[in-house]
């Protein structure tokens, strides 16, 4: 079975506040089989990378999320909680396409960048170069991931009822070109090999069972755009992946309740 990413154990150790001990840390890594090295060097990594900062040394000092940590780390949050909202169908879909495309200075490119980066990573397709398209409205989510200065100064958004153009002509072969349902489906696989098992009574440790599936999870959702379940085939097989996963993480609880990984996955 494929090991345990470093960080996924680093990212499970944060609490609600956005502070995990080092202590916690390895810890956990040590119960999943991982050395001390590659941890330490996840860590460094993610300090580079600007998502957060280490205060003291080895297992006594302690991880805090930056800014930018903890803007991304909400921002999983809420994903995980729009996923479950649209799988129970309180999430239908307006009919609406929302158009979004911008244009900065060079100069201003950085903004330009954090769009070109939000856009894509709120799951919005290329339509043509510079335009993206969506069926949710994502100005809120944008803003989070900009800031309200960028959003006002550059992008442009405009909402259609009809969509159409080469090898697509109705919502569901618009949603079926932009974001090839195979591709999302694929996404899905890793967590569907892990439950399809007898994932809560196999003989690894219960810490590592969650770390694999929230690892599985995580993935998916990542290449998953969650698009209106009006615009998919009836059924739809991530929606019946997601509710396993939840049954499944449920279970972990219940029988760890002290078990502290991943607020992101905090069902109640």
């Amino acid at each position: 079975m494929q090991g345990i990413e470093p960080r996924t154990v680093i990212e499970a150790c944060f609490d609600p506040n956005g502070v995990a001990s080092l202590e916690r840390v390895y810890r956990v890594a040590t119960a999943v089989g991982l050395r001390d090295q590659p941890v330490r060097l996840a860590i460094l990594r993610l300090a580079a990378a600007g998502v957060l900062r280490q205060e003291g040394h080895v297992r006594k000092g302690r991880l805090v999320l930056t800014d930018a940590g903890r803007l991304r780390s909400d921002t999983d949050v809420r994903l995980v909680a729009f996923a479950a909202a649209q799988d129970a169908g309180r999430m239908p879909w307006n009919g609406l396409w929302r158009l979004y495309t911008f244009s900065a200075p060079e100069p201003r490119r950085a903004e330009r960048d954090s769009l070109h980066t939000a856009l894509t990573r709120l799951g919005s397709a290329a339509l043509t170069p510079g335009v993206y398209v969506s069926p949710h409205d994502l100005l809120p989510e944008l803003i989070q991931a900009t800031s309200a200065e960028t959003v006002g100064s550059y992008l442009i958004i405009a909402e259609a009822t009809r969509l159409t153009g080469p090898g697509f002509t109705d919502p569901e072969s618009t949603a079926e070109r932009l974001w090839p349902a195979a591709e999302t489906i694929a996404a899905y696989k890793p967590l569907a090999d892990l439950l399809s098992g007898d994932v809560l009574n196999a003989s690894t440790e219960l810490v590592a069972t969650a770390l694999r599936l929230a690892e599985a999870f995580t993935q998916a959702l990542e290449h998953d755009p969650l698009l209106p379940l009006e615009l998919r085939s009836d059924p739809w097989p991530p929606v019946r992946l997601r509710h396993d996963f939840r049954e499944a993480w449920a279970a972990i609880r219940s029988r760890t309740p002290d078990l502290s990984l991943f607020r992101t996955f905090k069902l109640e």
